[in-house]
């Protein structure tokens, strides 16, 4: 499995390259980049890549708009950054922006080692220690997110549930026994239910639910 690390500090990198040797995955091929533009540029030429570890202070351009490059070129690569910035807006646009996950350089290494394992698995992460600082979508409180949820369908708790561990549409229609076009009408009520706008808001929301 390829994984490419972009991060400016050499020393990170290094350091990054055993913590990814605990994940158990054999095969893995850590790649390593120090600036957006090569970052694209090698995701670009190794279309195989299966995991992209991105820090969001590296030269060459904002960080947010770094990701949003990122996600444009690799779309369907799953999308972690790793930064020192605990801003709450930091996190919340990042994963509005369609990162998988979002872990913080202060953590420890067993920490990172479970959040990249969770995405691996198909499910979104957020270091412990920023969830609680992160605004509700819609400024919505866990409790009143709470009693909105006890207004979906059992359907479509299950349908919020496979949200949250990064489904589509047709592996929830797979699952679910339910044609796809049913799983989309499902997760448009979802959203309005929840007064989220995309499938990562609902997939955060129905985290901190416990989901």
């Amino acid at each position: 499995m390829k994984i490419l690390v972009a991060d400016d500090h050499v020393l990170f990198r290094e350091g990054l390259r055993f913590v990814l040797e605990d994940l158990g995955i054999p095969g893995i091929d850590v790649l390593e980049c120090g600036t957006f533009l090569q970052a694209e540029q090698t995701v670009k030429r190794t279309p195989d890549i299966g995991l992209v570890l991105l820090d969001l202070s590296m030269p060459g351009m904002d960080g947010l708009a770094g990701l949003q490059l990122m996600r444009r070129q690799a779309p369907d690569v799953p999308v972690v950054v790793v930064t020192a910035s605990e801003d709450p807006r930091h996190v919340r646009r990042a994963m509005e922006m369609g990162a998988r996950g979002y872990i913080t350089k202060t953590g420890s290494s067993e920490s990172m080692l479970d959040g990249l394992r969770v995405v691996l698995a198909g499910g979104i992460y957020v270091s412990p220690q920023l969830t609680l600082a992160m605004p509700e979508p819609e400024q919505q409180s866990t409790a009143a997110a709470a009693a909105v949820l006890a207004q979906l369908t059992p359907r479509q708790v299950d349908v919020l549930a496979m949200l949250r561990k990064g489904k589509s549409n047709k592996e929830i229609g797979r699952e679910l026994n339910l044609a796809e076009i049913t799983v989309k009408m499902h997760v448009t009520a979802i959203l309005k239910a929840l007064g989220v706008q995309n499938r990562t808001q609902a997939a955060i929301m129905a985290e901190q639910l416990g989901l």
